[in-house]
């Protein structure tokens, strides 16, 4: 059964749901859960911004770790019981479809959750979806969360 759960978060509107959901399911299945955030890699936007500090990198992880746990308390002040779940948070860069499916076999992950985000059909074309790609390609079992269904 799923032992190990990778929830992948990434920061958009919906994530706090998908946390939620994955701290729910860790929970009632007895799984270990480790909660990842895909930076996109400092190359991408550094050339937007060449007047940036090289330490910019440090803060932007340290952000988006602080928001990851600011929702694991958000998590834990609506289900107490969540305090006796193990919890691992994770920050990495680079592409996320990537990162999430190389970061789930090398850890040995039995399920990745993450986030359905809906686009028009020409951004699915154009840009892809991180949802999709992971998907089709993750060695592991995929639950795709929608927006609005129940925690459980």
């Amino acid at each position: 059964m799923f032992k190990k759960i990778l929830v992948a978060v990434d920061m958009s509107k919906m994530s706090e749901e998908v946390f939620a959901y994955g701290c729910s399911l860790a929970l009632r299945l007895g799984a270990e859960a480790t909660f990842l955030h895909v930076l996109p890699h400092p190359t991408l936007w550094r050339g937007y911004e060449p007047w940036l500090p090289p330490e910019i990198d440090v803060e932007v992880a340290e952000i988006a770790r602080k928001k990851l746990e600011y929702y694991l308390r958000k998590s834990k002040e609506n289900y107490p019981e969540l305090e006796n779940t193990n919890y691992t948070m994770v920050v990495k860069e680079g592409n996320p479809s990537d990162v999430i499916i190389n970061y789930a076999k090398e850890h040995d992950m039995h399920l990745v959750v993450i986030g359905y985000r809906g686009q028009s059909t020409l951004e699915r074309l154009v840009v892809g979806s991180t949802a999709s790609n992971v998907g089709r390609y993750a060695h592991c079992s995929v639950l795709i969360y929608r927006p609005g269904e129940q925690v459980i």
